[in-house]
Parts: structure tokens; sequence; C-alpha cells
């Protein structure tokens, strides 16, 4: 097969650039390694419906990008739940719940779980450009465009661009010919925004802290969560729901799963007391366990929200053939939503 422009990648960047091009009237394929679209964003749903993010949470005011797409698919947000107290365990295990903050208190939340634009994105485009199921293994340069080995045959295209983490092409796709140093370098020592993380949520019939007066939010210094949301729908009456990012590093998480949601069960008694003992469904995301997001050097998350900057393509050979997009390369708003879609504007420049 023979295309234009060849999207790798059907998370939010690649699917936002698919969505562009479409409008454009342009020619383009988009295949995806997964058996599902979003990459990162993925969203479960609860035995009453409701769907909740394992990936990103929220998006924030002054980010225009993601809160123009959500319009234009008429796709619905709200505001992060902030009323009410935060509960604080210290190292000792003392709690405290009579501190009045909310560290996400602003944020805006996709109704519904970020999975729906994916869906929106994915239903507005020919079902004949997409395909899932499809891993990139080599790119060779041929003529005026690019061959891509794929797992099913191969494909051609004027331009191949890369709307996945920088460090994973450099793990996964073998070039040729090779890529220089400097860009090389620049691949694999991008780090993958939240590629070390692992989430839980637990799924309850109402939100019954919030009589409580407390807010859902938590931070523990005990673990094995150390940051704690509420994660309910903006339609309370339907489920209640906290998550928490787990504080337990990746490689001791390995294989570790059902204590790990037992471990985090017992945390939200001890936090927001016996009421949290029996959740009605409970869901956990490891994303470093997700070959297709972390490599073996995203184990250890970075200690601050890493710089990211696009990475241009000075080979002579390269340049006229690849574009290296993802959330990644946005300089404004690297890691974010924002930044996949940011990158995305910033790939239809290039092309």
């Amino acid at each position: 097969m023979k295309t234009d422009i060849l999207i790798i990648g059907g998370g939010l960047s690649g699917l936002a650039l698919a969505y562009r091009l479409h409008q454009a009237g342009r020619d383009f394929q988009l295949i995806e390694a997964r058996n599902r679209f979003g990459g990162r964003i993925l969203s479960e749903a609860s035995k009453k419906g409701s769907r909740f993010d394992l990936g990103p949470a929220w998006f924030w005011p002054g980010q225009p990008r993601i809160i123009n797409l959500l319009s234009e698919l008429d796709i619905g947000y709200f505001t992060q739940y902030s009323k009410g107290n935060l509960v604080f365990q210290d190292q000792s295990g003392n709690i405290r719940r009579d501190i009045n903050m909310a560290t996400m208190e602003g944020a805006y939340r996709v109704r519904n779980g970020q999975q729906s634009i994916i869906d929106a994105l994915v239903e507005r485009l020919p079902q004949t450009r997409l395909q899932l199921n499809q891993q990139a293994h080599s790119i060779t340069a041929i003529n005026e465009g690019a061959k891509v080995n794929l797992s099913d045959g191969e494909m051609e295209a004027n331009k191949a661009v890369l709307c996945l983490p920088p460090r994973l092409a450099a793990a996964n796709i073998q070039f040729t010919p090779a890529l220089d140093n400097n860009l090389s370098h620049k691949l694999i020592s991008t780090p993958t925004w939240m590629a070390a993380h692992a989430k839980f949520i637990a799924i309850y019939d109402a939100p019954f802290w919030r009589e409580m007066g407390l807010s859902g939010d938590g931070i523990s210094h005990i673990g094995p969560m150390v940051e704690l949301h509420d994660a309910s729908p903006d339609a309370p009456a339907r489920d209640g729901a906290i998550f928490g990012f787990l504080g337990v590093s990746a490689e001791a998480r390995k294989g570790q799963k059902d204590e790990i949601i037992q471990a985090c069960t017992r945390q939200l008694i001890t936090l927001f007391g016996e009421k949290a003992a029996n959740p009605i469904d409970t869901f956990y995301e490891d994303w470093s366990e997700e070959t297709l997001t972390a490599t073996d050097a995203d184990a250890n998350s970075p200690q601050s929200h890493p710089h990211y900057h696009s990475i241009p393509i000075h080979d002579d050979i390269w340049r006229n053939r690849l574009i290296i997009s993802g959330t990644e390369t946005a300089s404004q708003f690297g890691g974010f939503l924002e930044g996949a879609l940011e990158a995305g504007e910033n790939a239809i420049h290039q092309l």
C-alpha cells in the first residue's frame, strides 16, 4: 500500500493530526500497534457505566487547543471537585483531616472520561485510513519517500510522522540508513511523561467522603498511594470514586498487582474510614509495564516536569521523509493533552 503521509501512533496526537489532514483533504494512513486507539489515554467503565481515566486525568484553563477541540467534538467537561478538606498522613502515620486545601482546584476533567475524545476522533475518520495491531518495525529511505515494515506487510509513504514517545521510537524502530548520532541521542534522552507511573481507582456507590467534609484529596508519606483525588463523575449520584498515584517504584511493583490493589484498599480505609472498605469496583494500571508506552529507561520518573522541545531533523536524507511528533516534542505544553495537540499543529506546519 502507498500513501502520501503515514502517521505512526494512534494516541491523541496522531488522531488529531489525522483529523486535521482529513479536513484538509490530504491522503494519509494511520497505524497503531495496540488493539485500541488512545495510547496513554485509557478510560475504563464501571458496572454502572461511568468511565474513569487510568491515564491523564486533567487539563487546565489557559490550554486553548484542548478546550477548542472539545467544543468542536461536542464533548463536555467539568471542574475537578475541590470542596472540603484534604487528608494528610505524615511519615509516622498520623492523620489530619482539617487542612482546607485542594491541590487540583480549578483543573478540568472530560465528561465520561478522556476516551470520549479518542472515540469522537475515530468516528470522524474514514475507517479505511485506520489500522490497529500494526507496529512499525523498520523504516527505510527509498526514492523520495520511506518504506515502513509493519506487523502485517509494509507500506510506502512520501512522509512518515512518528506520533509516539521519542524514546519508544528509538527503541522499537530500526532506521535505514541509521539516524545520525545527535538525533538518536535526542530521541533516547527524551523521557516519556508518566511512563513510570501506576494508578489505582476505587469505585463506590456514592462519594461518601463529601458528606464527611472531605474533598477526596489526600497526601500520604507512607503509601502505597502518595497522592489521591476525587475521581467521581459530574453526576455523583451515579458513582463515587477516588484515585491515587502509586509511590512504589516500578521495579517493586512488578508482579504485585493483587497485593497492591489490596494495600491500596486498606490505605483508603485508613484515610477515609470504614465506608471505603468495600468498593464496588477497582481499576489498576501500571504504565511502566506497557511495552508500547515505556522502555527500560523510563523505569524512574523525572524529579520534575521535563522541559520538552521540538526535535528537528537536520540529516539530508531523513529531513524530507520523517517528522518527529507526539506530546514530548511540544515546547509549551509538552507531556500534557495540550502538548499532544500542539505537536500535531507543528507536524501540520512541517507537512
